[in-house]
């Protein structure tokens, strides 16, 4: 009796290992799968740090997570990543605070190969509701910013956002 219960036991784990395997091959091969999405990572959480130096206005700290040659483009408009530096502390010099939402939506993407364009397989996409603040003034932005992420380095970022709030908060 025990070795009839023990061969249906084995039994029963060979189908379910064999039916998992099964699943992952039919999975690996659907022609529409180029990659996974991972809702916590080291990439996801450098984004999210370096949102939290950008609130505080820590430019040295958020140069570090870029690469050297990094191309930011800034609602179409490219520019090194000094360039946009400069954006922050202009900021800055106007009395701005910076508020950051307690859970924006970050996620990344890692591909199954490079992309083309930038041969980089690890993309993070962010949405963050940002409130600026001037004196008794506010003005809430959603910013959608992406990061093509290589070697834990920022590689290239596109932002964009409606700056008509801002504009207006600055007046």
């Amino acid at each position: 009796m025990k070795k009839t219960i023990a061969l249906i036991a084995l039994t029963s784990l060979l189908l379910v290992s064999c039916k998992k395997e099964a699943a992952v091959e039919a999975v690996a091969k659907n022609p529409n799968e180029g990659g996974i999405n991972l809702t916590t990572s080291e990439n996801t959480d450098m984004i999210k740090q370096m949102n939290e130096f950008a609130s505080k206005f820590d430019t040295e700290s958020i140069k570090k997570l870029y690469a050297p040659k990094t191309v930011i483009h800034d609602n179409l408009k490219t520019m090194t990543i000094e360039e946009n530096m400069k954006n922050l502390i202009f900021l800055q010099s106007q009395g701005v605070t910076i508020t950051l939402p307690k859970d924006p939506l970050v996620w990344e993407v890692v591909n199954n190969k490079p992309d083309e364009k930038t041969g980089i397989t690890n993309y993070v996409i962010s949405y963050y509701e940002v409130t600026f603040t001037k004196g008794d003034k506010k003005a809430s932005v959603i910013l959608n910013m992406n990061f093509a992420i290589k070697d834990g380095k920022i590689q290239e970022e596109w932002d964009t956002y409606d700056t008509a709030p801002l504009t207006e908060l600055l007046k």
